[in-house]
């Protein structure tokens, strides 16, 4: 399942709810690509100092992890599915600005 997040500016992203595939593959390089550069470094340094076992363990937060850091930067929860997130992610809906 995935849910959708809009920035005021209009842009939509969507996150998958559960076990991320492209992290277990490719470790912290898809967190580029989503547009958070930090926490990309973070798990790559990670990555090679630990030999790629925390491959196996962002594969499991890395999803919860981006959806988290939408929300602080400003984006929104839309559609449908977020009652099933909130519990995984443990976001409480009502604590969001609105």
């Amino acid at each position: 399942m995935h849910v959708s997040f809009r920035h005021p500016s209009g842009l939509t992203r969507q996150v998958k709810v559960g076990f991320s595939w492209t992290i277990f593959f490719f470790g912290g390089i898809p967190f580029f690509f989503r547009g958070l550069p930090i926490h990309g470094l973070g798990w790559t340094f990670a990555a090679l100092f630990t030999m790629g076992f925390t491959n196996i363990i962002i594969c499991f937060i890395g999803n919860r992890q981006t959806a988290h850091a939408y929300l602080e930067r400003g984006y929104k929860p839309v559609g449908t599915g977020w009652d099933v997130a909130s519990l995984k992610w443990g976001v409480s809906l009502d604590a969001l600005p609105k």
